[in-house]
């Protein structure tokens, strides 16, 4: 008689879990809501997507830059030390 009551109580237990489950209305599907959402974070998704790119051509643009002024830095270090030693040489005439 205890084993046939154990059973009953499992049993029992086990229709109880599943028709939680049931009532609960879990389903695969998604609602309405949460694909607004998932559309919604999509179009984020792409914005953000499109600020990186426009980021990182501004990025190489500011790399030229500062490549051409240290470019022209070196020049002007040339300059100076070509100046120089023009002054030392007329000077010493």
């Amino acid at each position: 008689m205890t084993q046939f009551r154990r059973y009953a109580v499992l049993f029992m237990a086990i229709v109880t879990l599943g028709g939680a489950a049931m009532i609960s209305g879990c389903t695969s599907y998604a609602t309405q809501e949460q694909l607004d959402r998932i559309r919604q974070l999509e179009r984020e998704i792409s914005s953000l997507e499109a600020s990186i790119q426009n980021k990182q051509s501004q990025i190489g643009s500011l790399d030229r830059q500062i490549s051409a002024t240290d470019a022209k830095l070196d020049q002007c270090a040339k300059d100076k030390q070509l100046v120089k030693q023009r002054l030392a040489n007329w000077k010493g005439m």
